[in-house]
């Protein structure tokens, strides 16, 4: 299979496969199903689904004006796909209440076993971070939805340009800590490279070493608009007879 359509099995990943507990020591990389691999980048140790809580008054617009777009790290259903969009000048609303949740996939990337799911090394900049991919957040859920009357002229509302303000912006609302030890925000956060939807958090090591010992070490992206928060347990996330972070 190809590694699109491999990143692309969320829905496989919810079957529990009889004695499938653990696979990712008892068999070899090269040995895993396409169902292993998919439950591993979806719902192991290693990778947790959340829902994030969404506001309805959001400006959201995964790629561009043309909807969400499914890309290669899991679920990646953006905000009320479902429903009838808000578009940047937009007066439309989305329907029901005001608050709204949606499935997102947050992944230990920097772990040897989503490596080696995977089957690509991250970017070189990456290298002795621990870096955690969230999936499905659109562009503009930094922003609330505005009326046309409140949109200046001139000013540069592209995707492009939303990305880059979002990109900055989350690097603030990020942070990555365990029990008891303060928490930090990603040094970088970069977007997955032809995978829409797909954000990479990178976070110090020598800022926060973590082991074993450590319990709870919680992901927290908390926006005026949105919120979602996963927790890892450093003990279950051994790979080969070491902690894979």
């Amino acid at each position: 299979m190809t590694r699109r359509s491999i990143l692309g099995l969320g829905a496989a990943a919810a079957a529990t496969l009889p004695g499938a507990q653990d696979f990712w020591n008892r068999k070899q990389p090269s040995q895993w199903s396409d169902e292993e691999i998919a439950r591993l980048i979806t719902r192991s140790p290693w990778a947790k689904e959340a829902n994030a809580q969404f506001e309805s008054e959001i400006d959201y617009t995964p790629n561009g004006k043309e909807g969400p777009t499914i890309g290669r790290g899991g679920i990646m259903a953006a905000p009320g796909a479902n429903k009838p969009q808000i578009e940047y000048g937009d007066e439309k609303q989305h329907e029901g209440g005001a608050r709204h949740a949606t499935p997102v996939t947050i992944r230990w990337e920097s772990s040897q076993p989503i490596r080696d799911a995977i089957g690509t090394p991250l970017p070189e900049e990456f290298r002795g971070r621990y870096v955690i991919a969230v999936t499905g957040l659109p562009i503009g859920i930094m922003g609330r939805r505005r009326k046309p009357s409140e949109i200046s002229d001139g000013i540069d509302n592209s995707p492009a340009t939303l990305q880059r303000r979002m990109l900055e912006e989350l690097s603030g609302a990020a942070t990555l800590g365990a029990r008891g030890k303060e928490p930090e925000q990603p040094g970088s956060v970069r977007p997955l490279p032809k995978s829409p939807g797909v954000y990479l958090f990178a976070f110090s090591k020598e800022l926060l070493p973590l082991d074993t010992t450590d319990r709870e070490v919680a992901f927290v992206l908390q926006t005026a608009l949105m919120s979602v928060k996963v927790k890892f347990e450093p003990k279950e996330m051994v790979y080969r007879g070491k902690l894979s972070l």
